[in-house]
């Protein structure tokens, strides 16, 4: 079982190939390089996932781009961002270890789709140092 804690990056995101009609895998610099990027694609692919030790699991985004620092400043003092690591936090969820595996607790329970879903979604080790985090697929930083 691989040891999770410390700073982990989106290196490839899975995305909707509109020429195939197939999800596919594509790489964050690939994502990035898209002349249709929008703006919440690219903060997420820029997301940086923190697991620690206590069992948070944290989500940091870069500032957008072209924010000024009296932008940040007002929007940090009326409370609509925290910064961490001079990072806007994105939120925190839990994760764990269980049974030789790690998971993450996904926020649903109950049934999506007709299906029933619990709160722990195992979190794959993809052999190659890179973890999979439901659609993302994740390597250190």
């Amino acid at each position: 079982m691989m040891n999770l804690i410390g700073k982990w990056r989106v290196a490839e995101a899975i995305q909707f190939n509109h020429e195939t009609f197939e999800m596919e895998w594509t790489k964050t610099e690939d994502i990035l390089a898209k002349d249709d990027l929008d703006h919440e694609m690219a903060m997420i692919v820029k997301t940086v996932y923190i697991f620690g030790e206590d069992g948070t699991l944290e989500m940091l985004t870069p500032i957008p781009e072209g924010a000024s620092q009296e932008e940040v400043d007002a929007a940090v003092a009326s409370g609509e961002i925290t910064l961490k690591d001079g990072m806007m936090f994105m939120g925190q969820n839990q994760w764990k270890s269980e049974g030789g595996k790690n998971y993450s607790d996904t926020g649903l329970e109950g049934e999506v789709m007709g299906e029933e879903v619990g709160p722990w979604e195992e979190i794959k080790e993809l052999g190659d140092g890179k973890i999979q985090l439901m659609m993302y697929r994740l390597e250190r930083v």
